[in-house]
């Protein structure tokens, strides 16, 4: 029999477990991100080929979050959807040893397809659960802004193992002349991956002996019809819906921003090492997080959004129009400021769903495609103009993110005065 004084503990076990699933999915998208920097090389793809990859985790999140909670709703079991996650993550990893073998474009695609489909599945289950489950909704989006700081330091595992397994162990240009060197780093990237996989594996069966207390008040029922009317009454609360804008123009930023951090330090010039520079700003990225979670204790993280965000275009801005050191600093200082956005304005838009917020959280997490729909438009600026002045498109989103916090941040002391 589970006491009252088991379920405390069970809730901690599950906010721990979703915890290290945020690490994991940080873990492949910037693992998936940094090797196609060189990888279009080892199997020859072209630039429309390398758009699609880079577009695939993106496209994976538009089509999976609401069968992902359309699932969780016919089940009603929070554990259940991890576990699907995680096989699906872990297929999609361990697809990398047929796709090796047949060198083929399409099979990659499938294997970067299928492991983000577990990607999108986990986050649309964690991102919501740490908000709801919280007893207070400011002390959700804390918790949402604790546990997203551990998902950049899989980001930063993720560069780091390719840079010094994959990228720095070759010269591109020798690769299509050499076939052995070719197989050689399929081999390194198909290990790669498949630790991962074997990884997942064991989180896998560590799920299983994990208690993830169910959130009855987000089940709203078990038919496509009754999720249309929770997403009808989504499209009404215009709170939400803000929110979910919000989101896709950050993503399109962070997409456009991180896109183009190391060809617009090579600009800089040679003295610049943009890899390890970029590097550097993932790393900023995971510190600023922790910091910004820490000040959420003694600021409201309305006001620290709208600082973070004018920040940010404040530092765009320095990108577009200085040169050199100015604009190295600048790119770490955007990740800095980054670091507070997602999981703000994702506990900011959740405010007020009522039992519709399960079905919100899908709705947020498909909002991550605004990284495959900015990134085409901000490509072509950079081969018009220049990779630095491609920044014209991120400064246009903060400017949008800082209309929206500054209109949040006036809702908020409207209604403390009240």
């Amino acid at each position: 029999m589970t006491t009252s004084n088991d379920k405390p503990k069970s809730g901690i076990a599950a906010l721990v477990m979703l915890t290290i699933l945020m690490f994991m999915w940080g873990l492949a998208n910037n693992m998936t991100g940094t090797m196609l920097q060189n990888f279009r090389y080892i199997i020859d793809m072209s630039d429309m080929q390398e758009s699609v990859i880079r577009s695939a985790f993106h496209v994976a999140y538009l089509f999976t979050a609401l069968p992902a909670v359309m699932y969780l709703y016919r089940h009603h079991s929070y554990r259940t959807c991890i576990l699907l996650g995680l096989i699906l993550y872990a297929l999609g990893a361990m697809l990398f040893f047929p796709s090796a073998s047949m060198e083929s474009f399409f099979c990659y695609f499938v294997a970067i397809y299928v492991m983000a489909t577990g990607c999108a599945v986990l986050e649309t289950v964690a991102n919501t659960y740490i908000v709801a489950s919280a007893p207070t909704h400011d002390l959700g989006v804390l918790r949402l802004n604790l546990a997203q700081s551990f998902n950049p330091l899989g980001s930063v595992l993720g560069i780091l193992l390719c840079q010094y397994l994959i990228i720095d162990s070759f010269d591109g240009s020798a690769l299509t002349s050499n076939p052995e060197v070719v197989r050689e780093e399929l081999d390194t990237i198909t290990m790669l991956y498949a630790g991962v996989g074997e990884f997942l594996l064991v989180l896998l069966v560590m799920t299983m002996f994990v208690s993830v207390p169910s959130l009855e008040k987000l089940m709203i029922g078990h038919h496509f019809k009754q999720l249309r009317q929770s997403v009808g009454r989504l499209m009404h609360n215009h709170g939400f819906v803000r929110g979910a804008l919000a989101i896709l123009v950050y993503v399109g930023a962070q997409t456009g921003v991180w896109g183009f951090t190391v060809a617009t330090i090579r600009e800089q010039g040679d003295e610049y090492n943009a890899t390890f520079l970029y590097t550097c700003s993932m790393m900023a990225f995971a510190a600023a997080r922790f910091l910004f979670t820490w000040l959420m204790k003694f600021v409201r993280y309305q006001k620290l959004l709208f600082y973070a965000s004018l920040a940010a275009l404040v530092l765009t801005l320095v990108v577009l129009f200085a040169k050199g050191l100015p604009v190295v600093s600048a790119l770490i200082g955007i990740s800095c400021c980054m670091s507070l956005m997602f999981a703000t304005i994702f506990g900011i838009a959740l405010e007020d769903t009522g039992g519709d917020m399960q079905t919100g959280g899908a709705i947020l997490v498909m909002m991550i495609v605004g990284g495959a729909l900015l990134m085409p438009l901000q490509n072509m600026l950079a081969k018009m103009l220049s990779a630095q002045m491609s920044y014209i498109l991120p400064a246009v989103c903060f400017l949008g993110l800082v209309a929206y916090a500054a209109f949040v941040l006036l809702l908020d002391d409207k209604k403390n005065n009240v």
